[in-house]
């Protein structure tokens, strides 16, 4: 019996996962995209694709999964998104390959889980609770000081992550997470509540080269958002920040932390978190690539491929000898904002903004004609302009050049 050419496979890509594929065949492996679901929620489908892969393959399940797969020579698993998480690991452990603790999967994908996992290990997290509807109208609502920020427990994006003032503010919000039902499977109608953290917000994408604790700094970022109504994650800009600063230094040992807790042994992740007079304090665990063409703009600013630098982790090739990387460049992503519902008549300004000295790409994910919403989380945008630079305050002028210029026109 011939034996299959090896291949490595990536669950439901998305986003920066969609690229993956043709890194993939760059190694000299056959690139298999395990697909499984039939729709991913709401406005993530957009940005979901198999282009670039050899082949695809759809599996609902873990059982149906490990069907699929065998006896088709794989060397890797690698998480896509999110919802790759619910399997990866437990596929890796089946086929002895790469993966992280199966034991620990549940912290590493649902944000109450992980809120549970980080108190055992002593690590500093805020104050969270399960909450459904059934148990509010019971009045277990516990006795939280608003603000509070209720959100799904689990999944990609933060539609229904709500800052209530009241508990008419909560009722509403839960209403909302559990009558989601668009792409939505039944673990992520699951909602939490939690107190609510002032401060800016940031993330750090993380190397993990094993268990024997070797984590690498590989992006710090500041996040710009807006609020609109009780909508507090209207992404405006996301900044890259020197990763070798004593700021960065405090808060990837934070990161670190919340990494070994959670056990992210392997594999390229990012954490997003917040920073003020009392300390950091994670908002979540996103265990596979970050999101937003990050990876992408990392290459731009320092030559760093994290592609192939997560494939090499989850091949059980892992230099031993990685050292810290030079940001030579700093990037900006603009998420472009639409504040008026409505028919796209045209759109301008793309011409003037094509001369700025920093832009790398523009992504739009609409066109003329096409009915919009209002933004009103990172998913929502209606496009993206990537901004690299060696001097970071060229970003700042040039930022605002784009969400100045950039316009939707409505009918």
């Amino acid at each position: 019996m011939t034996t299959a050419a090896p291949a490595i496979v990536v669950i439901d890509p998305v986003s920066s996962g969609r690229r993956y594929g043709s890194e993939i065949l760059k190694k000299g492996f056959r690139s298999i995209a395990l697909i499984t679901r039939d729709r991913f929620p709401g406005m993530l489908h957009r940005l979901h694709s198999c282009e670039g892969f050899s082949e695809s393959i759809k599996a609902y399940g873990f059982d149906e999964a490990v069907e699929e797969l065998s006896g088709l020579n794989i060397k890797a698993i690698i998480p896509g998104s999110d919802s790759a998480l619910k399997m990866s690991d437990r596929l890796a452990r089946h086929f002895a390959l790469v993966g992280n603790p199966v034991e620990t999967r549940q912290a590493r994908t649902n944000k109450f889980a992980m809120k549970q996992r980080l108190g055992l290990c002593g690590v500093p997290a805020t104050q969270s609770t399960q909450m459904s509807l059934d148990q509010m109208l019971k009045g277990e609502l516990l006795m939280f000081d608003f603000p509070v920020v209720v959100k799904p427990s689990q999944g990609t994006g933060s539609n229904n992550v709500k800052v209530c003032h009241n508990r008419g503010d909560v009722y509403k919000a839960l209403a909302a997470i559990e009558s989601a039902n668009e792409g939505h499977v039944e673990e992520e109608r699951g909602a939490l509540i939690e107190e609510f953290i002032e401060g800016p917000e940031y993330f750090i994408a993380t190397a993990n080269f094993g268990n024997s604790k070797k984590k690498q700094i590989l992006c710090f970022a500041e996040y710009e958002k807006i609020s609109v109504g009780n909508n507090p994650s209207v992404y405006k800009n996301i900044r890259s920040l020197p990763p070798l600063s004593e700021k960065a230094n405090e808060a990837f040992a934070y990161i670190s932390q919340v990494n070994e807790a959670l056990e992210a042994d392997f594999g390229i992740n990012d954490v997003e978190f917040k920073i003020n007079e009392k300390g950091h304090f994670i908002i979540e665990q996103n265990g596979r690539l970050p999101g937003a063409n990050v990876p992408s703009l990392v290459e731009a600013c320092t030559g760093l491929n994290c592609y192939s630098l997560n494939l090499n982790i989850f091949l059980g090739q892992a230099p031993d000898d990685f050292r810290d990387i030079a940001y030579i460049k700093h990037f900006c992503i603009c998420c472009l904002i639409n504040t008026q519902p409505g028919q796209i008549k045209s759109i301008s300004g793309l011409e003037a903004i094509s001369r700025l000295s920093s832009v790398h790409d523009i992504n739009l994910l609409v066109k003329e004609g096409e009915y919009i919403q209002d933004t009103q989380d990172f998913l929502s945008t209606w496009g993206f302009v990537y901004l690299v630079h060696e001097d970071s305050q060229v970003l700042v002028d040039h930022s605002k050049v784009v969400h100045e210029t950039l316009r939707l026109h409505h009918t």
